[in-house]
């Protein structure tokens, strides 16, 4: 009974270890690529490391409303160079905004709103573009 205990705890303990964050998606400079909320992006040969947290503020206009105003969307962006500690950012989608030497861009934040629905936090995706902002 005890080597069928010690096998399992075994087994358990492994599975914790190996489910930790995922590793950063390779993304070259110009590139588009979609995040969800916790994954990362790694830029170009500079190796920025960017992660999607969260969004801050989503006061687009719903698709199915007539608005005024578009409105705007703010994401967070955890950005890690050269194994420093995480800097946070919040950027605006469509204001591009030089981060870490590099210029980069949320292009586009999905799901569209809608009047009928709120977005729950795990549903968004973030679209973000990074250039080199050295010519």
């Amino acid at each position: 009974m005890r080597r069928h205990y010690f096998l399992l705890l075994t087994v358990a303990l492994a599975a914790c270890h190996s489910a930790g964050a995922p590793a950063p998606r390779e993304a070259a400079f110009d590139q588009e690529i979609q995040l969800a909320p916790g994954e990362r992006a790694l830029f170009g040969p500079r190796k920025l490391d960017v992660e999607f947290v969260r969004v801050v503020e989503d006061s687009r206009c719903p698709t199915d409303v007539t608005c005024v105003w578009a409105g705007e969307v703010k994401v967070q962006l955890a950005t890690r160079s050269g194994g420093a500690e995480a800097v946070q950012h919040e950027l605006t989608a469509g204001k591009p905004a030089a981060v870490g030497g590099l210029q980069l861009d949320v292009v586009q934040v999905q799901p569209e709103r809608i009047s009928t629905r709120e977005i729950a936090a795990h549903e968004y995706r973030v679209t973000l573009q990074a250039r080199d902002s050295k010519p």
